[in-house]
């Protein structure tokens, strides 16, 4: 790994800066309707951003895609624990899409991507591996509407409600990325900004080519709305129904019914910024009832006059775990469709049964570069509860007397060749509790470098 990130630092200390680039994480928010102008045109390959279609100048088409490389080490899976060994593997992902504009009122965007694994030793999972398939295929359907835009979006699609991702993520993080089919009705006003959706997650099948599929057996629906929307500071109340047919909690395979309640602000008042979310989630699991709540915050201050432009970020997260296996109630939270990466990538953590506080530096000791590190202490709310990984996998051994997981130090560095290509990587060192290594548990060492290209 170490010689995989020398080469990375070696191909962007070589390349020449361009252009800042305008692509998106979502590609499909993406508006490249200034590229008609060849002038505006930083590369040859922004001429394929804007294709006219006629002399309507509403009517055009944008192609796009991706090509990421990830090369993942990693010493430790799971602390060691339940068999896990160490692991060295990479992953390739290639998406392309085409965005279709036929006026103001309607689009159609759809793509394909093929996601594959190498080297892996554990089984693959879902986020892994998923050979040629269709990743996003929808139609827009809009119009002015009481003062604003109401927007219908049909088919297979996205979710991201919010820059952190908490619990409603795209997961760009491992291979595959996160979608749902079903339909999403938007209204945007001048501040006010309005979302009700209904999906069924797709499956990831991956058996053969372009076999994906609506979850049967799992549906997410709910109602968002959003004050401030494009403002300094903006404030989210939002309703998430989640129905799963087959959960499992402490052993128990049961229904699971969940209403999920929250509030989230985010914003920046001068050198301060924040982020801050509580959920609460009510429901049923079997007999069982579900109460369980979350709390997730991080809080900003940034010195932008200073030298390499530091920020001192304070993250504190908790999530409640369950009081008492086999009553009848369940207080484990469930962190639905999380932002893995949120702790890190390495997926050692999940947003259930967790108390964290981290305190982090980021800095730009360059235009195009970025500097991250930081740490601290994970714990777990409930003794009775285990400490889980991604996705809800609880860590075996970790139901003790010692409420704490253990003590991490992450890296972060990224860096924008050009307009197009992009290196990261990351490193994650995680030394686990006494009572884990009492367990079994050992150090954690994960190291990835990411390359990513984009059109």
């Amino acid at each position: 790994m170490a010689r995989l990130i020398a080469a990375g630092a070696l191909m962007a200390l070589a390349s020449t800066p361009l252009q800042a680039g305008d692509f998106a994480l979502t590609r499909w928010s993406e508006d490249h309707r200034d590229l008609a102008d060849p002038a505006q045109q930083a590369t040859p390959l922004d001429t394929l951003k804007h294709i006219s279609l006629g002399t309507d100048p509403g009517h055009y088409l944008s192609l796009g895609g991706q090509l990421r490389l990830k090369a993942v080490d990693f010493d430790a899976p799971l602390f060691g624990l339940g068999g896990a060994d160490a692991d060295a593997y990479w992953f390739q992902r290639l998406n392309l899409h085409g965005d279709w504009h036929l006026g103001p009122q309607l689009r159609v965007f759809a793509e394909v991507g093929d996601a594959q694994v190498h080297g892996k030793q554990t089984p693959a999972t879902v986020a892994d591996s998923n050979r040629s398939d269709l990743q996003l295929a929808f139609a827009d359907l809009s119009a002015a509407a009481a003062g604003g835009k109401l927007s219908l979006r049909i088919g297979r699609q996205e979710l991201a409600f919010d820059a952190m991702q908490r619990f409603v993520a795209l997961r760009e993080g491992p291979n595959v990325r996160r979608a749902y089919d079903g339909a999403r009705l938007t209204w945007s006003g001048t501040a006010l900004h309005v979302t009700a959706f209904m999906t069924e997650p797709v499956e990831i099948r991956d058996e053969r080519p372009f076999d994906d599929r609506d979850s049967d057996g799992l549906r997410f629906s709910g109602l968002r709305v959003r004050h401030g929307e494009g403002a300094a500071s903006q404030l989210d109340g939002y309703w998430y129904r989640y129905e799963r047919e087959e959960a499992r909690f402490g052993g128990v395979l049961a229904e699971e019914r969940r209403d999920v309640f929250g509030l989230q602000s985010a914003g920046r008042r001068g050198v301060f910024d924040w982020d801050v979310e509580a959920v609460y989630q009510s429901g049923r699991f079997g007999t069982a009832d579900i109460r369980a709540w979350a709390f997730g915050s991080i809080l900003g201050l940034r010195f932008d006059t200073w030298a390499w432009q530091p920020r001192l970020a304070l993250q504190v997260d908790v999530a409640s775990g369950d009081r008492e296996s086999g009553d009848d109630r369940l207080q484990t939270f469930n962190s639905l469709f999380p932002r893995g990466a949120y702790f890190s990538q390495s997926g050692l953590t999940d947003f259930s049964n967790l108390m964290n506080a981290g305190l982090f530096l980021g800095a730009r000791p360059l235009p195009q570069a970025t500097l991250g590190i930081g740490g601290g202490r994970m714990a777990r709310q409930s003794r009775e509860d285990a400490a889980y990984a991604q996705a809800m996998l609880a860590i075996p051994g970790s139901i003790n007397g010692d409420k704490v997981i253990g003590d991490y130090l992450r890296l972060n560095v990224s860096y924008r060749c050009n307009r197009h290509l992009t290196l990261a990587t990351e490193i994650l060192h995680y030394v686990p509790s006494s009572s884990l290594r009492a367990a079994g548990a050992r150090t954690a060492d994960y190291a990835e470098l990411v390359i990513r290209f984009l059109f």
